[in-house]
Protein backbone atom coordinates (compact mmCIF):
# COMPACT_ATOMS: atom_id res chain seq x y z
CA UNK A 1 0.00 0.00 0.00
CA UNK A 2 1.16 3.52 -1.16
CA UNK A 3 2.22 5.83 1.79
CA UNK A 4 0.00 8.40 0.40
CA UNK A 5 -3.20 5.68 0.21
CA UNK A 6 -2.54 4.82 3.56
CA UNK A 7 -2.71 8.29 5.48
CA UNK A 8 -5.76 9.16 3.11
CA UNK A 9 -7.60 5.60 3.58
CA UNK A 10 -8.56 6.64 7.37
CA UNK A 11 -10.00 10.22 8.76
CA UNK A 12 -7.95 12.46 11.28
CA UNK A 13 -9.84 10.80 14.24
CA UNK A 14 -8.16 7.58 13.62
CA UNK A 15 -4.98 9.05 13.39
CA UNK A 16 -5.08 10.63 16.51
CA UNK A 17 -6.21 7.63 18.29
CA UNK A 18 -2.78 5.75 17.08
CA UNK A 19 -0.74 8.23 18.41
CA UNK A 20 -2.35 8.12 21.82
CA UNK A 21 -2.47 5.03 21.99
CA UNK A 22 1.26 4.65 20.90
CA UNK A 23 2.46 7.15 23.27
CA UNK A 24 -0.12 6.30 26.45
CA UNK A 25 0.78 2.63 26.12
CA UNK A 26 5.03 3.08 25.92
CA UNK A 27 4.49 4.69 29.38
CA UNK A 28 1.70 2.22 30.48
CA UNK A 29 3.47 -0.88 29.59
CA UNK A 30 6.02 -0.02 32.22
CA UNK A 31 4.20 -0.12 34.90
CA UNK A 32 1.54 -3.04 34.24
CA UNK A 33 4.11 -6.02 34.02
CA UNK A 34 5.32 -5.05 37.78
CA UNK A 35 2.21 -3.27 39.19
CA UNK A 36 1.11 -6.44 41.44
CA UNK A 37 4.41 -6.84 42.54
CA UNK A 38 4.61 -3.39 43.45
CA UNK A 39 1.31 -3.06 45.41
CA UNK A 40 2.16 -6.42 46.77
CA UNK A 41 5.17 -5.02 48.75
CA UNK A 42 3.46 -1.63 49.52
CA UNK A 43 0.54 -4.36 50.89
CA UNK A 44 3.21 -6.48 53.13
CA UNK A 45 3.04 -9.08 50.92
CA UNK A 46 -0.72 -9.84 51.51
CA UNK A 47 -1.72 -11.13 47.99
CA UNK A 48 -5.34 -11.01 48.71
CA UNK A 49 -5.23 -7.18 49.83
CA UNK A 50 -3.13 -6.74 46.87
CA UNK A 51 -6.09 -7.82 44.54
CA UNK A 52 -8.73 -5.77 46.64
CA UNK A 53 -6.93 -2.98 46.04
CA UNK A 54 -6.51 -3.76 42.28
CA UNK A 55 -10.30 -4.44 41.79
CA UNK A 56 -11.32 -1.06 42.97
CA UNK A 57 -10.69 0.41 39.66
CA UNK A 58 -12.85 -1.90 37.54
CA UNK A 59 -15.40 -1.38 40.57
CA UNK A 60 -15.72 2.53 40.24
CA UNK A 61 -15.86 2.12 36.58
CA UNK A 62 -18.80 -0.50 36.91
CA UNK A 63 -20.25 2.06 38.75
CA UNK A 64 -19.51 4.81 35.90
CA UNK A 65 -19.78 2.78 32.78
CA UNK A 66 -23.44 2.96 31.99
CA UNK A 67 -23.68 5.82 33.18
CA UNK A 68 -20.48 6.97 30.43
CA UNK A 69 -22.40 5.63 27.74
CA UNK A 70 -25.09 7.61 27.89
CA UNK A 71 -22.97 10.87 28.37
CA UNK A 72 -21.08 10.34 25.55
CA UNK A 73 -24.38 9.56 23.24
CA UNK A 74 -25.53 12.99 24.64
CA UNK A 75 -22.92 15.25 24.98
CA UNK A 76 -20.64 14.11 22.54
CA UNK A 77 -17.23 11.96 22.05
CA UNK A 78 -14.60 15.00 22.36
CA UNK A 79 -15.50 16.98 25.43
CA UNK A 80 -15.83 13.18 27.30
CA UNK A 81 -12.66 12.21 26.48
CA UNK A 82 -10.94 15.26 27.14
CA UNK A 83 -12.81 14.91 30.87
CA UNK A 84 -11.28 11.61 31.25
CA UNK A 85 -7.96 12.03 30.02
CA UNK A 86 -7.59 14.65 32.67
CA UNK A 87 -8.91 12.63 35.17
CA UNK A 88 -6.10 9.44 34.27
CA UNK A 89 -3.54 12.20 34.20
CA UNK A 90 -4.69 13.47 37.93
CA UNK A 91 -4.51 9.51 38.78
CA UNK A 92 -1.03 8.62 37.68
CA UNK A 93 0.61 11.67 38.79
CA UNK A 94 -1.18 11.16 42.54
CA UNK A 95 0.26 7.67 42.38
CA UNK A 96 3.99 8.83 41.40
CA UNK A 97 3.94 10.65 45.43
CA UNK A 98 1.34 8.27 47.51
CA UNK A 99 2.71 6.62 50.39
CA UNK A 100 0.22 4.51 51.45
CA UNK A 101 -2.13 2.05 50.17
CA UNK A 102 -4.82 3.70 51.18
CA UNK A 103 -3.79 6.76 48.97
CA UNK A 104 -2.83 4.72 45.95
CA UNK A 105 -6.41 2.83 46.41
CA UNK A 106 -8.09 6.19 45.93
CA UNK A 107 -6.00 7.21 43.20
CA UNK A 108 -6.83 3.98 41.72
CA UNK A 109 -10.59 4.70 41.73
CA UNK A 110 -10.25 7.91 39.99
CA UNK A 111 -8.37 5.89 37.12
CA UNK A 112 -10.99 4.05 36.65
CA UNK A 113 -13.76 6.34 36.46
CA UNK A 114 -11.62 8.26 33.29
CA UNK A 115 -11.32 4.90 31.93
CA UNK A 116 -14.99 4.33 32.47
CA UNK A 117 -15.81 7.47 30.29
CA UNK A 118 -13.01 7.29 27.62
CA UNK A 119 -13.58 3.91 26.69
CA UNK A 120 -16.91 4.00 25.04
CA UNK A 121 -16.56 7.80 23.57
CA UNK A 122 -13.17 6.86 21.57
CA UNK A 123 -14.75 3.43 20.56
CA UNK A 124 -17.92 5.36 19.57
CA UNK A 125 -16.04 8.49 17.66
CA UNK A 126 -14.18 5.68 15.44
CA UNK A 127 -18.14 3.94 14.29
CA UNK A 128 -19.36 7.19 13.81
CA UNK A 129 -16.46 8.59 11.72
CA UNK A 130 -14.82 5.06 9.94
CA UNK A 131 -17.00 3.64 7.03
CA UNK A 132 -18.19 0.09 8.65
CA UNK A 133 -15.84 -1.83 6.09
CA UNK A 134 -12.45 -0.76 7.23
CA UNK A 135 -13.65 -0.57 10.90
CA UNK A 136 -12.44 -3.94 11.84
CA UNK A 137 -8.85 -2.63 10.11
CA UNK A 138 -9.05 0.62 12.33
CA UNK A 139 -9.58 -1.40 15.85
CA UNK A 140 -6.72 -3.83 14.68
CA UNK A 141 -4.35 -0.27 13.74
CA UNK A 142 -5.47 1.04 17.62
CA UNK A 143 -3.93 -2.44 18.93
CA UNK A 144 -0.89 -2.62 17.06
CA UNK A 145 -0.05 0.92 18.10
CA UNK A 146 -0.80 -0.05 22.01
CA UNK A 147 1.70 -2.86 20.82
CA UNK A 148 4.25 -1.07 19.58
CA UNK A 149 4.71 1.21 22.88
CA UNK A 150 4.40 -2.10 24.79
CA UNK A 151 7.15 -3.85 22.99
CA UNK A 152 9.73 -1.34 24.35
CA UNK A 153 8.10 -0.56 27.53
CA UNK A 154 8.61 -3.46 29.65
CA UNK A 155 12.28 -3.97 29.11
CA UNK A 156 12.55 -0.28 30.11
CA UNK A 157 10.30 -0.58 33.37
CA UNK A 158 12.15 -3.70 34.86
CA UNK A 159 15.23 -0.93 35.33
CA UNK A 160 12.87 1.40 36.45
CA UNK A 161 10.93 -0.77 39.00
CA UNK A 162 14.40 -2.05 40.52
CA UNK A 163 15.64 2.37 40.78
CA UNK A 164 12.62 4.46 40.90
CA UNK A 165 8.53 3.12 40.07
CA UNK A 166 7.53 6.87 40.57
CA UNK A 167 9.27 7.71 37.47
CA UNK A 168 6.63 5.72 35.43
CA UNK A 169 3.55 7.12 36.85
CA UNK A 170 5.23 10.69 36.23
CA UNK A 171 5.64 9.48 32.67
CA UNK A 172 2.13 8.08 32.16
CA UNK A 173 0.68 10.96 33.62
CA UNK A 174 2.58 13.06 30.68
CA UNK A 175 1.91 11.10 28.11
CA UNK A 176 -2.25 11.31 29.04
CA UNK A 177 -2.05 14.83 28.79
CA UNK A 178 -0.11 14.70 25.36
CA UNK A 179 -2.98 12.74 24.11
CA UNK A 180 -5.77 14.92 25.47
CA UNK A 181 -3.53 18.24 23.42
CA UNK A 182 -4.18 15.95 20.35
CA UNK A 183 -7.80 15.34 20.53
CA UNK A 184 -8.53 19.41 21.48
CA UNK A 185 -6.27 20.24 19.03
CA UNK A 186 -7.34 17.65 16.12
CA UNK A 187 -10.89 16.41 16.65
CA UNK A 188 -14.07 18.77 15.64
CA UNK A 189 -16.07 18.66 18.85
CA UNK A 190 -19.53 16.34 17.80
CA UNK A 191 -22.32 14.49 19.11
CA UNK A 192 -23.61 11.55 16.58
CA UNK A 193 -26.83 13.10 16.24
CA UNK A 194 -25.17 16.72 14.51
CA UNK A 195 -21.84 14.85 13.32
CA UNK A 196 -21.59 15.49 9.33
CA UNK A 197 -19.28 11.97 9.90
CA UNK A 198 -21.88 9.99 11.24
CA UNK A 199 -23.92 7.83 8.89
CA UNK A 200 -27.59 7.23 9.38
CA UNK A 201 -28.12 3.38 7.87
CA UNK A 202 -29.81 3.08 4.92
CA UNK A 203 -33.15 1.24 4.04
CA UNK A 204 -30.12 -1.45 2.78
CA UNK A 205 -27.94 -1.01 5.94
CA UNK A 206 -30.86 -0.81 8.14
CA UNK A 207 -31.59 -4.77 7.15
CA UNK A 208 -27.56 -5.38 8.47
CA UNK A 209 -29.28 -4.92 12.23
CA UNK A 210 -30.97 -7.55 13.87
CA UNK A 211 -34.36 -7.02 14.78
CA UNK A 212 -33.72 -6.10 19.08
CA UNK A 213 -31.10 -3.49 17.74
CA UNK A 214 -33.96 -2.21 15.37
CA UNK A 215 -36.32 -1.60 18.07
CA UNK A 216 -33.34 0.48 19.63
CA UNK A 217 -33.09 -2.07 22.77
CA UNK A 218 -30.13 -3.37 24.74
CA UNK A 219 -30.74 -6.87 24.73
CA UNK A 220 -28.28 -7.60 22.59
CA UNK A 221 -25.69 -5.68 24.01
CA UNK A 222 -26.50 -7.09 27.68
CA UNK A 223 -26.27 -10.70 25.90
CA UNK A 224 -22.67 -10.10 24.69
CA UNK A 225 -21.54 -8.75 27.74
CA UNK A 226 -22.90 -11.98 29.45
CA UNK A 227 -20.77 -14.35 26.87
CA UNK A 228 -17.84 -12.29 26.83
CA UNK A 229 -17.37 -12.80 30.83
CA UNK A 230 -14.86 -16.23 30.14
CA UNK A 231 -12.58 -14.49 27.99
CA UNK A 232 -12.23 -11.00 30.96
CA UNK A 233 -11.92 -13.86 32.99
CA UNK A 234 -8.73 -15.19 31.99
CA UNK A 235 -7.31 -11.85 31.09
CA UNK A 236 -8.01 -10.67 34.79
CA UNK A 237 -5.91 -13.42 35.92
CA UNK A 238 -3.24 -12.92 33.21
CA UNK A 239 -2.64 -9.37 34.34
CA UNK A 240 -2.64 -10.20 38.22
CA UNK A 241 -1.96 -13.89 39.35
CA UNK A 242 -0.25 -14.78 36.65
CA UNK A 243 2.71 -12.54 38.01
CA UNK A 244 2.25 -14.50 41.35
CA UNK A 245 2.24 -18.06 40.13
CA UNK A 246 5.15 -17.27 37.58
CA UNK A 247 7.06 -15.66 40.40
CA UNK A 248 6.12 -19.32 42.64
CA UNK A 249 7.65 -21.19 39.32
CA UNK A 250 10.37 -19.23 38.00
CA UNK A 251 13.61 -18.20 39.63
CA UNK A 252 14.15 -15.37 36.78
CA UNK A 253 10.49 -14.11 36.86
CA UNK A 254 10.87 -10.66 36.27
CA UNK A 255 13.12 -10.96 32.98
CA UNK A 256 10.49 -13.79 31.94
CA UNK A 257 7.09 -11.57 33.07
CA UNK A 258 9.25 -8.99 30.55
CA UNK A 259 10.08 -11.16 27.69
CA UNK A 260 6.58 -12.48 27.89
CA UNK A 261 4.80 -9.24 27.40
CA UNK A 262 7.84 -7.84 24.80
CA UNK A 263 7.04 -10.89 22.96
CA UNK A 264 3.18 -10.46 22.88
CA UNK A 265 3.72 -7.01 21.77
CA UNK A 266 6.37 -7.90 19.07
CA UNK A 267 3.86 -9.98 17.38
CA UNK A 268 1.27 -8.13 17.80
CA UNK A 269 2.58 -5.84 16.06
CA UNK A 270 3.39 -7.74 12.66
CA UNK A 271 0.13 -9.88 12.34
CA UNK A 272 -2.50 -8.38 14.38
CA UNK A 273 -3.53 -5.84 11.35
CA UNK A 274 -2.96 -8.41 8.30
CA UNK A 275 -5.10 -11.05 10.66
CA UNK A 276 -7.83 -9.29 11.11
CA UNK A 277 -7.48 -7.87 7.22
CA UNK A 278 -6.98 -11.86 5.68
CA UNK A 279 -10.26 -12.79 7.94
CA UNK A 280 -12.75 -10.05 7.36
CA UNK A 281 -14.71 -11.91 5.35
CA UNK A 282 -15.23 -15.14 8.05
CA UNK A 283 -18.43 -15.27 9.51
CA UNK A 284 -18.21 -13.55 13.12
CA UNK A 285 -19.51 -16.66 14.59
CA UNK A 286 -16.88 -18.74 12.99
CA UNK A 287 -14.32 -15.92 14.33
CA UNK A 288 -15.54 -14.77 17.94
CA UNK A 289 -15.94 -18.10 19.37
CA UNK A 290 -12.75 -19.68 17.75
CA UNK A 291 -11.08 -17.12 19.75
CA UNK A 292 -12.20 -18.94 23.06
CA UNK A 293 -10.65 -22.09 21.91
CA UNK A 294 -7.55 -19.72 21.19
CA UNK A 295 -7.41 -18.41 25.02
CA UNK A 296 -8.10 -21.73 26.41
CA UNK A 297 -5.18 -23.19 24.70
CA UNK A 298 -3.07 -20.39 26.40
CA UNK A 299 -4.96 -20.77 29.92
CA UNK A 300 -3.97 -24.42 30.03
CA UNK A 301 -0.60 -23.58 28.82
CA UNK A 302 -0.19 -21.38 31.79
CA UNK A 303 -1.45 -24.11 33.84
CA UNK A 304 1.06 -26.98 32.94
CA UNK A 305 4.21 -25.38 31.43
CA UNK A 306 7.47 -24.70 33.20
CA UNK A 307 9.07 -24.33 29.95
CA UNK A 308 9.88 -20.56 29.41
CA UNK A 309 10.40 -21.57 25.62
CA UNK A 310 6.43 -22.83 25.42
CA UNK A 311 4.86 -19.71 27.43
CA UNK A 312 6.64 -17.76 24.90
CA UNK A 313 5.59 -19.27 21.88
CA UNK A 314 2.16 -19.62 22.94
CA UNK A 315 1.95 -16.13 23.10
CA UNK A 316 1.31 -16.18 19.36
CA UNK A 317 -1.96 -18.51 20.25
CA UNK A 318 -2.85 -15.71 22.26
CA UNK A 319 -2.38 -12.97 19.55
CA UNK A 320 -4.50 -15.31 17.25
CA UNK A 321 -7.13 -15.39 19.64
CA UNK A 322 -6.87 -11.69 20.13
CA UNK A 323 -7.10 -10.44 16.55
CA UNK A 324 -9.46 -12.74 15.07
CA UNK A 325 -11.96 -12.21 18.14
CA UNK A 326 -11.86 -9.22 20.15
CA UNK A 327 -11.17 -6.65 17.15
CA UNK A 328 -14.21 -8.49 14.95
CA UNK A 329 -16.37 -8.41 18.45
CA UNK A 330 -16.17 -4.48 18.60
CA UNK A 331 -17.04 -4.24 14.52
CA UNK A 332 -19.99 -6.46 15.45
CA UNK A 333 -21.18 -4.48 18.11
CA UNK A 334 -20.55 -1.45 16.07
CA UNK A 335 -22.84 -3.00 13.43
CA UNK A 336 -25.47 -3.75 15.43
CA UNK A 337 -26.00 -0.77 17.29
CA UNK A 338 -28.08 2.17 16.33
CA UNK A 339 -26.27 5.42 15.72
CA UNK A 340 -27.60 7.29 18.38
CA UNK A 341 -26.87 4.80 21.17
CA UNK A 342 -23.17 3.79 20.01
CA UNK A 343 -22.04 5.00 23.50
CA UNK A 344 -24.32 2.65 25.02
CA UNK A 345 -23.87 -0.30 23.30
CA UNK A 346 -19.95 -0.12 24.30
CA UNK A 347 -20.21 0.95 27.04
CA UNK A 348 -22.49 -2.21 27.79
CA UNK A 349 -20.60 -4.76 25.69
CA UNK A 350 -17.20 -3.36 27.66
CA UNK A 351 -18.51 -3.88 30.92
CA UNK A 352 -17.33 -7.69 31.12
CA UNK A 353 -13.94 -6.27 31.94
CA UNK A 354 -14.94 -4.02 34.96
CA UNK A 355 -16.97 -7.03 36.24
CA UNK A 356 -14.16 -9.09 35.36
CA UNK A 357 -10.87 -6.82 36.93
CA UNK A 358 -13.09 -6.46 39.69
CA UNK A 359 -13.88 -9.72 41.47
CA UNK A 360 -11.25 -11.91 39.32
CA UNK A 361 -8.23 -11.32 40.74
CA UNK A 362 -9.22 -11.69 44.38
CA UNK A 363 -11.03 -14.53 43.81
CA UNK A 364 -8.38 -16.21 41.83
CA UNK A 365 -5.76 -14.83 44.16
CA UNK A 366 -8.35 -17.41 46.70
CA UNK A 367 -7.41 -20.53 44.47
CA UNK A 368 -4.20 -19.68 43.72
CA UNK A 369 -3.38 -19.57 47.75
CA UNK A 370 -5.67 -22.69 48.62
CA UNK A 371 -4.90 -24.64 45.59
CA UNK A 372 -2.28 -23.26 43.10
CA UNK A 373 -1.37 -21.68 40.04
CA UNK A 374 -2.07 -24.94 37.96
CA UNK A 375 -5.65 -25.05 39.43
CA UNK A 376 -6.59 -21.73 38.86
CA UNK A 377 -5.58 -21.29 34.83
CA UNK A 378 -6.90 -24.95 34.42
CA UNK A 379 -10.20 -23.95 35.29
CA UNK A 380 -10.00 -20.90 33.75
CA UNK A 381 -9.66 -23.46 30.40
CA UNK A 382 -12.80 -25.34 31.03
CA UNK A 383 -14.29 -22.39 31.63
CA UNK A 384 -13.68 -20.75 28.14
CA UNK A 385 -14.26 -23.87 26.52
CA UNK A 386 -18.07 -23.45 27.71
CA UNK A 387 -17.96 -19.92 26.99
CA UNK A 388 -17.14 -20.77 23.40
CA UNK A 389 -20.07 -23.43 22.84
CA UNK A 390 -22.84 -20.62 24.40
CA UNK A 391 -21.59 -17.99 22.51
CA UNK A 392 -21.63 -19.93 19.33
CA UNK A 393 -24.93 -20.72 19.63
CA UNK A 394 -26.05 -17.17 20.63
CA UNK A 395 -24.50 -15.80 17.35
CA UNK A 396 -26.27 -18.46 15.31
CA UNK A 397 -29.48 -17.62 16.59
CA UNK A 398 -28.46 -13.53 16.21
CA UNK A 399 -27.27 -14.95 12.19
CA UNK A 400 -30.91 -16.55 12.02
CA UNK A 401 -32.71 -13.30 13.10
CA UNK A 402 -30.51 -11.22 10.47
CA UNK A 403 -28.56 -13.32 7.81
CA UNK A 404 -26.55 -10.47 6.55
CA UNK A 405 -24.19 -11.23 9.72
CA UNK A 406 -23.06 -14.42 8.16
CA UNK A 407 -20.69 -12.58 5.86
CA UNK A 408 -17.64 -10.90 7.25
CA UNK A 409 -17.27 -7.66 8.41
CA UNK A 410 -16.03 -6.30 4.82
CA UNK A 411 -19.06 -7.04 3.03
Amino acid sequence: MKRTSLFTRYPTTVWVRLFGELVTQLSLSMITPFLILYLNEQAGSSVPLTMLVIGLQPASEIALTLIAGGVTDRYGRKSVMLVALGLQALAMLGMAFAHSLAAFAILYMINGAGRSLFIPAARALLADTVPHKLQSEAFALLNTASYIGAAAGPLVGVLIYQSDPSLAFQLTAFSLVLYAACVWWKIPASAPEVSSSARTPSPAAAGDLPAPAARHTIRPALHLMLLAMPISLFYAQTETNLQLHLKNTFTDYLELLAMLASTKAAASIFLEFWLVKWTQRVSPRILITGSYVCFAAVSAAYAQSDSAAVLLAIQLVLILGESVGLNHLLTLVARIAPPSMRGRYFAITGLHWDISRAAGPYLGSLVLLHFGGAWLFGASAVLLLIGALAQYLYLQRMEKASPSLREGSSM
